[in-house]
Parts: C-alpha cells; sequence; structure tokens
C-alpha cells in the first residue's frame, strides 16, 4: 500500500514526495551489513524550489545539483509522479513516488530535480495544465558521499493529474443495508465506492459507477448486507481527465439487528433419579454463529409438553447455554428458541423417550494446565460405541451459583483445547467437559483450576489394597489443595530396586492401578510421582513384597490333601471288609451251637422217641385222597448278644401258615389204611423248628422232616385242628 501525504495550502502549491515500499516490509542480512525497505517522505515547498543559474531549464530542491556531473550513476528506481488539484487552487501541484533498496547502516538525502526543454523563467509557473517536463530523483549517501540518480521520468501535467481525495461523511444502516454520504468537488465526474466486513481483507467494489457530476454530496446504499455485521467503508472518485483518486479514509458502518435465521442445536441427557420418581433433564445446545444470530442473543426461551397430555407445558426462559428440569414423564417433545431485540429464532424440536434411551459416557483422562495466561486443556473420550461429533467445554468461576458461564466447542476428534478468554489471575474456575454425539449429550466431567497452578488436585494417601504371587493393587484418593508447584501430570513407577518396571500416568478418575506379571518372593517399590517443569516430585515410596503361593493355590492345596486322606480312609475300610469277606470268611463254631450240643450228646440214640404235634385244632374239609403241601412259618426267637440261639425261650412257637391238602373226603375215607399209611411222603419246609418237651430249636434251612398224616374219618369243618406228627427229623448244615 502506498502511502501518500497531501497537503493544501491556499493560493500556493507544494510539492510532495513520498518512499513507497511493497506491502510487506523485507529484510535482508549480509555478513557485514544488513538491509531493509523502508518508508520515507519529503515535502518541498514553493521557497524550496530553486532554478539554477547556470541552466535555465532546471528547478531543483538542493543548490548543489545545479553543479554540472561527470560521472553519472544510474540506479533503476521505479519512480511515478502525479499532479494534485485543491479546491483553493486551480495549480496542481506534483506528487512523486518511488522505491527502492534502503541501506539501514547508511544515511541518504533525496531531492527532485524537474527540467524542460525550453527555458524556464519562474519555478512558480512551470506546472501548469499544458506544461511537461521530466523529473530526477538523487539519492546521496552520507556515509561515503557517494551520489546515483534515477532515469528521468517524463510526465505531462494534465495527463498526471488525480483528484482529490473525497471524504465519507456519515453511514446509516438497517438490518441489510448501509447508506453512504460524502462530500464532493464540483470537478468531480463519477465515484467508486468499495466495502468488506470488519473480520476480512477481502474487498468487494460495486460494479456501478456514481455519478456525481454538478452536485453537493453523493450518497449510496449498499445492499444485500448480513444484519447486525461491521463494514468498512471506502470511496473514490475522478475528474473527467486524468487519475482517479486515492481511496478516502476507511469508515466503518454497522447493520442493525434481525431476528436469528436458524434455531438453536440441541442435545439432551436424561439422569434417572429411581425408576418410579421424577428424571433429571438436562438440555444443551450450542450459541449461534454471529451470522446467523443477526444481533446479541438476549436469551433462549425452553418449553416441554407431555405427549399423553399436550394441554399441559411448561416454559422457561434462560440467558445460559443450558438448563435442567425435572420431569416425570416417559415420553416428551422439547422446544428451544433463541431471540434478540428484534425477535425469535424458529423452534427447534426434540422428541424424548425414555424407553429407548441410550447413554454416552463421560469423558475421561481429564486434565489442565497453566501455561502463559491460559489454560491447557486435554482430555480423552476413550472407548466410545457412538461417534463423538464435538466436544462442549464450560468454564465459571467456582462458585454455589455463578452469575455466567463461558463455552467454547471443538471437533469430536481434538483431544485439547485452549481457553484464553474470559479468565482472571487469582480466581479459581470450575470446568465441565461434555462430549456430544447428535442429539445425544453425555455427562460432564469436572475440574477446577486457576491460572498460577493449573489443576488444584493432588493424589495422596496411597497404599496397597492386595499382593499376590504375580500382582500388586495400590489405591490412592484425589483431593483438592493449594499447591505451590505446576503440576503437569502424576505418574505410579513400579520399580525393582534401582530399575524402573513400569510408569503409568494417573488422571482424576483414575483411583486404583494393578501391576502384572510379577515375580513371586520378590521385594518392590510403588513410587507415586508428580510430574513437574523444573523437577519430578515424590510423593510416597511403598515397599511390597510378593507372595510365594496365591491364596487360591493354598486353599485348593489343603482340600485336595483332606479329600484325598478321606478317599485313603474309606478305601482302607471298604477293602478290610472286602478282603476279609473274600480272603477271611467267617467259620461257624460247633462248640456254640445248640443243635450241634444236642447231637454230640451220648443219649441221643437211647432215647429217641417219636414226637407228634397234635392237630386237632386245624380242621380241614372235603379232605381228597391225594397228597397235601403244608407251609410252617415261625416267629424267630430272641438270639443272646453272642449270636446264639435260646431254646428255652418261652417265645419259641410253630406257625402252620397255610395247609394245602386235597378236599376229596370219600377218597380218604375208603382208602385202604395201608395206603393211607403209605401217604408218608418226606416234605421240605423252610424256617421248621424242632420242639422237644416243651422246647424248641430253630432248624437251619433245607431241613426234611418226614411227615405222617391220619386223617380222621368223620365230618371235619373249616376251623377244625388238623394232627401232624413228625415221624423223624434229620437235620443236615445244622450250625
Amino acid at each position: 500500500m502506498d502511502f501518500l501525504l497531501l497537503y493544501r495550502v491556499n493560493h500556493s502549491w507544494i510539492v510532495t514526495c513520498l518512499l513507497t515500499f511493497s506491502h510487506v516490509m523485507m529484510s535482508c542480512y549480509t555478513e557485514e551489513h544488513s538491509e531493509r525497505r523502508q518508508l520515507h517522505e519529503l515535502t518541498v515547498k514553493r521557497k524550496d524550489l530553486k532554478r539554477c543559474d547556470n541552466d535555465n531549464r532546471v528547478c531543483v530542491t538542493d543548490d548543489s545539483d545545479c553543479v554540472p556531473r561527470t560521472h553519472v550513476s544510474h540506479e533503476r528506481v521505479n519512480i511515478s509522479c502525479f499532479f494534485l488539484l485543491t479546491d483553493y487552487a486551480l495549480t496542481p501541484y506534483p506528487q512523486c513516488l518511488w522505491s527502492q533498496q534502503y541501506n539501514v547502516n547508511a544515511e541518504s538525502m533525496h531531492s527532485l530535480i524537474f527540467s524542460q526543454t525550453t527555458p524556464i523563467y519562474s519555478c512558480m509557473g512551470i506546472f501548469n495544465l499544458g506544461g511537461r517536463m521530466n523529473v530526477t530523483l538523487k539519492i546521496k549517501n552520507n556515509m561515503n558521499g557517494m551520489e546515483s540518480w534515477s532515469e528521468p521520468y517524463e510526465v505531462a501535467v494534465q495527463e498526471a493529474i488525480k483528484a482529490p481525495c473525497p471524504t465519507i461523511t456519515s453511514v446509516n444502516g438497517s438490518d441489510n443495508s448501509l447508506e453512504v454520504t460524502w462530500g464532493i468537488s464540483k470537478l468531480y465526474t463519477r465515484c467508486r465506492v468499495r466495502y468488506r466486513m470488519a473480520t476480512t481483507d477481502k474487498w468487494t467494489e460495486i460494479p456501478a459507477y456514481v455519478l456525481v457530476a454538478n452536485a453537493e454530496k453523493a450518497v449510496y446504499t449498499i445492499e444485500g448486507l448480513k444484519p447486525f455485521s461491521s463494514y468498512i467503508i471506502a470511496v473514490s472518485c475522478i475528474l473527467s481527465f486524468g487519475h482517479w483518486s486515492d481511496w478516502s479514509m476507511e469508515t466503518t458502518g454497522t447493520t442493525q439487528e434481525s431476528a436469528p435465521s436458524r434455531p438453536p442445536d440441541i442435545c439432551y441427557h436424561m439422569e434417572m433419579v429411581n425408576k418410579q420418581g421424577p428424571h433429571h433433564l438436562m438440555l444443551m445446545w450450542k450459541a449461534l454463529d454471529v451470522y446467523d444470530a443477526h444481533g446479541h442473543i438476549l436469551g433462549y426461551q425452553v418449553s416441554y409438553t407431555q405427549t399423553k397430555r399436550p394441554s399441559l407445558s411448561v416454559t422457561t426462559n434462560t440467558t445460559d447455554l443450558k438448563v435442567v428440569l425435572v420431569v416425570t414423564e416417559d415420553e416428551l417433545e422439547v422446544t428451544v428458541m433463541a431471540y434478540n431485540s428484534a425477535g425469535g429464532s424458529p423452534y427447534s424440536h426434540l422428541k424424548i423417550d425414555l424407553s429407548l434411551h441410550q447413554t454416552l459416557p463421560s469423558v475421561r483422562r481429564l486434565w489442565v494446565n497453566s501455561e502463559d495466561d491460559r489454560l491447557v486443556l486435554q482430555w480423552d473420550v476413550g472407548h466410545i460405541s457412538l461417534p463423538v461429533s464435538e466436544v462442549a467445554n464450560e468454564w465459571a468461576t467456582d462458585a454455589a451459583h455463578p452469575t455466567s458461564s463461558h463455552w467454547k466447542r471443538v471437533n469430536g476428534s481434538t483431544r485439547s483445547t485452549v481457553l484464553k478468554d474470559h479468565l482472571q489471575p487469582g480466581t479459581t474456575y470450575r470446568i465441565n467437559v461434555y462430549p456430544i454425539s447428535n442429539q445425544l449429550c453425555g455427562p460432564p466431567k469436572s475440574i477446577i483450576a486457576n491460572l498460577e497452578y493449573g489443576t488444584l488436585l493432588g493424589a495422596v494417601g496411597m497404599h496397597v489394597v492386595d499382593v499376590t504371587k504375580n500382582t500388586v493393587t495400590v489405591q490412592w484418593e484425589w483431593q483438592r489443595k493449594e499447591v505451590h508447584h505446576k503440576v503437569l501430570k502424576y505418574r505410579v513407577i513400579l520399580c525393582l530396586g534401582e530399575i524402573q518396571v513400569e510408569s503409568i500416568p494417573v488422571w482424576p478418575d483414575v483411583w486404583q492401578h494393578t501391576f502384572f506379571k510379577l515375580r513371586a518372593n520378590t521385594g518392590y517399590s510403588v513410587n507415586l510421582l508428580a510430574e513437574t517443569s523444573n523437577a519430578n516430585i515424590s510423593r510416597e515410596i511403598i515397599p511390597i513384597k510378593t507372595h510365594i503361593f496365591e491364596h487360591n493355590e493354598i486353599i485348593f492345596t489343603v482340600c485336595l490333601i483332606v479329600l484325598l486322606t478321606l478317599g485313603l480312609g474309606v478305601f482302607f475300610i471298604l477293602s478290610r471288609t472286602v478282603y476279609k469277606t473274600y480272603f477271611f470268611p467267617k467259620i461257624a463254631n460247633p462248640g456254640a451251637s445248640v443243635v450241634g450240643r444236642w447231637l454230640l450228646e451220648s443219649h441221643h440214640e437211647k432215647n429217641r422217641v417219636k414226637n407228634v404235634l397234635k392237630l386237632e385244632e386245624f380242621l380241614v374239609t372235603d379232605l381228597s385222597g391225594e397228597k397235601g403241601f403244608v407251609e410252617l412259618g415261625q416267629e424267630r426267637p430272641p438270639v443272646r448278644e453272642d449270636g446264639i440261639f435260646n431254646p428255652g425261650s418261652s417265645h419259641s412257637t410253630l406257625n402252620i401258615k397255610h395247609i394245602f391238602i386235597p378236599q376229596n373226603t370219600e377218597y380218604i375215607e375208603n382208602t385202604p389204611k395201608s395206603n393211607r399209611e403209605n401217604r408218608d411222603s418226606s416234605l421240605m419246609f423252610n424256617n421248621v423248628a424242632h420242639i422237644e418237651n416243651g422246647q424248641g430249636s430253630l432248624l437251619p434251612e433245607s431241613t426234611q422232616i418226614q411227615c405222617n398224616f391220619d386223617y380222621i374219618q368223620n365230618k371235619h369243618t373249616l376251623g377244625d385242628s388238623l394232627k401232624i406228627a413228625f415221624l423223624e427229623n434229620t437235620p443236615s448244615n445244622v450250625e
């Protein structure tokens, strides 16, 4: 950009020369000196312009320039000159611009030389509208006295006239336009207007010219602007000949407010206190962009309606970007509207169904560091199933009821941000971080910090929770305290002697850690370390020794030994019984047998008598001549503790359980006696007792008893006795 210095002098002319350069100041450094481009300003007044005596075709600003030059070194300098007109003088005055490389280690002097091909009688008359001349720039180095000259620049006064610069007098605006007014010269014929937003450097020039001939002032309205936006405006004009004037001084204008053009983007988080009671519904929305807000947002209107009872609606107003509502219904419809002084935005609608409610976990590993009067906030979203579209950061003074809070949103893939606005030294702030996934937002993760120390939380009270054969678990607490160091982060370090085995960073949401794959019966140490920018501060060191065996290994071993002992005991007991049964069977002792002793008596053969069992009480009818079968049973008499049968017990009885005898009595009566006598048969009875002299003894099984049946030849009825005679018993295998 060229800088021009204009002087208006009544009834006089001034030659103003400025040394201008490009937009960017360039610096070049060499081993001996440094060079750069610098802006110079040279003003030539009427009294300073002199006519050379030795050359009547030259006017100079320095008398030394009138001396003839023997050796001229022409330096390549881009020079251009214009002639300016003022309202106070019709005689234009020149304005010359050029650029050159400037050495900051050397001082230079600049002068202008005006020459014509015709004689100059007065230097005051060379700048007439029909004049034509050459302009030369002389540059002299004061340190070494060397001079350099530019190439002569030919200029025609009328063709090089530049219109005077206009002045903007007022700018009035509506919500989408600005009306610009500027004063004009009588010599102007047309003007042009350009504008740009205050937040950008890109100019927009109105394509159509504004005709201003024979007018005292010019007015132009710029249409299609954005509401509540600041614009910078400049104006330039031209005469009927020559060049456009320089752009006027930049003037700022602001459009008025209009209603917001779009609704706020909202998300929600439902905190279910209990299944039957009310729920806490947190609504959060994003502040409208300045181009959509169309003014200063005064507040937000929040309404919610129960889907089942649309007539019941609750409305609340807030100036914050978050509100917490207590609701009882499971289905709700929420609307949010932003408003300014011009009106309200469209409504943003949100339908919530708690039966289909999803949850979004909070962020983790939240930490704040202080750097150069700003807070550097970092976090991690972890492994969240839903994609995180944005992360909202809220900070406010750490008070029970802060007056206001400030917000900043970043992209969901970002893991850190810098907070530098609305922060004051010596003030503690509570910072909340919310993950957002479309219309669902997670619960806040909070941390407290200030500009002096960053995070105001410290890890303390580390202790051992569990020690096993291959693992060690330690636990600590996070407490708020006034620290005196800027702690960058905390670490828990496991060491084996002087060797660092493992080091992990810990955050306020982590209060326990387990080290795995350790050696059994080995001594370790756990160190809680606070990292600072200058050094590491060791908080606590705990020595630990791992166990030889695991608890479950000990329990398993003890249970195995007990079960093995019980199994061996049962095995030995069972095996003793089995071995005794098969290899050491029980042998009967004849000496303890009553029957055996009875058989061994010497008078057994002599006193052999026939014992007859009288069966008169047993009566049968319709007896046949065929053989009958008698089933005898007995009640076992008591046995002594040594297992020997007691024949003298009075409880020894013989019971006849069942008798089957042929019922053909006629046949029996007509049968010869010899035949009836031959009906003696040997029958096998089970559990038969021997009775002698009123005393009996139990006979073993498979004892053959010879029975002789005598039938009474008269009428028998059921229930009469039947006499059975024991003719002979032959014991076998009697114990």
